[in-house]
């Protein structure tokens, strides 16, 4: 009978280990999709009567690992050999994904999932932006980490255009969208950064992606109203400018400043913030935002003796001018024509006013829009650290 019992233990460890493989898929059977665009898919008339008032044609992006290591040993790209788009429709994302595991001889797998790009006019369809999120937010095998972007025209067409040298059309935007050193975009954009927003019915700004012919760009930034969670409008690219200065979003870039008659390039190194509100008047919300830059004078098209502290001044007093200007036209656009807070006001409210914030929340960027009647005054100090190796290139007659 003893021995029985152990036979049956020994049989029972034994099995344990095994059922923790019951939904194993082997490493050749994966389609490792690494990016996925969605776009606005045509409603059948039947369909349309069952409730669902949107259908969606997803893009998906998968790898082939083979074809990788290839365009890495040969140092080329060969983009039919690295990966392939396929494209389908349906009213959920879990459909789509069903049709497309009945139609490939991998199953989809999420796990290096690095891109998802929604199409403007998917996006503005109001919870459209939070709907086509949710598949994401509840897979397990997607990451947090994974980019969000809202792309002009269709998504689609960034999947589908590979600039020269590159190995996969993700992989060039993603490298792109972390270029710290361009200011006319705002950083990247995660989709746990984005489910936060969400949850807090937070307005906020993602990364817009656009291509020309054989061109990808992320230039401006899309606009998300934080209680229908759609896209509301747009920044342009002075806009975005303005945008990463009152966001401390900035971590370089370059302004051109018109000194006399020639240009200076002044390279932002350093941005900090400091805000205060003045809050008597809740009609009138006061905030002060001061703004401490510091950066390099990299170029001069100018000749000036630049060590003198009279030439230096001149510099940062058009630094602080062009930095105003660029802030107040952001101010304006989210103020008066978009009316949504994406620069952190109602933020900084919550955590050093909240009794104020209290009693403005349910009304700060919808309904009375406390946040579009408040006034907001911006002060910038600029810092010139260096002018560079050298003084002056060469000397010039008068």
């Amino acid at each position: 009978m003893a021995k029985r019992l152990l036979l049956l233990a020994a049989c029972f460890l034994i099995m344990l280990p095994l059922s923790g493989c019951w939904d194993q898929i082997e490493l050749e059977q994966r389609g490792f999709v690494i990016g996925v665009a969605i776009d606005e898919g045509k409603m059948p008339e039947d369909e349309g009567k069952k409730g669902a008032k949107q259908s969606f044609r997803v893009t998906f992006q998968e790898v082939i690992p083979a074809g990788l290591r290839q365009t890495s040993q040969s140092g080329g790209s060969l983009a039919g050999d690295s990966y392939f788009n396929i494209t389908l429709e349906g009213r959920t994302m879990l459909s789509v994904i069903a049709k497309m595991s009945s139609m490939t001889s991998r199953t989809p797998f999420f796990e290096h999932l690095k891109l998802v790009i929604i199409s403007e006019k998917v996006a503005s369809t109001k919870y459209g932006f939070a709907n086509v999120l949710d598949y994401f937010l509840r897979n397990n095998d997607a990451r947090r980490s994974v980019a969000v972007m809202v792309a002009k025209g269709e998504a689609k067409s960034v999947l589908d255009t590979l600039p020269q040298g590159e190995k996969t059309p993700v992989m060039f935007v993603q490298s792109i969208s972390k270029n710290q050193d361009s200011y006319r975009m705002v950083p990247e954009t995660r989709i746990g950064d984005v489910h936060e927003y969400l949850l807090k019915k937070e307005s906020f700004v993602v990364q817009k992606v656009n291509t020309k012919g054989n061109y990808i760009s992320l230039i401006g930034a899309a606009v998300m109203d934080g209680m229908d969670n759609n896209l509301v409008g747009t920044l342009n690219e002075t806009e975005t400018e303005g945008y990463n200065f009152l966001h401390e979003g900035i971590k370089g870039g370059v302004l051109e400043i018109l000194i006399g008659d020639n240009l200076v390039a002044f390279k932002v190194e350093r941005v900090d913030r400091k805000i205060k509100a003045v809050t008597e008047d809740l009609a009138r919300i006061r905030f002060e935002i001061e703004l401490n830059v510091e950066g390099s004078m990299l170029e001069a098209f100018e000749r000036k003796d630049y060590l003198k502290d009279a030439t230096i001044n001149e510099l940062e007093e058009k630094v602080t001018d062009s930095i105003k200007q660029l802030v107040e036209q952001t101010i304006s656009k989210t103020q008066k024509e978009l009316k949504k807070d994406v620069l952190g006001l109602g933020t900084h409210l919550k955590e050093q006013h909240p009794k104020v914030w209290d009693r403005v929340s349910n009304n700060w960027d919808t309904g009375d829009n406390y946040f579009a009647s408040s006034q907001i005054v911006v002060t910038a100090e600029v810092g010139l650290r260096r002018i560079g190796s050298v003084n002056n290139t060469e000397e010039r007659g008068e």
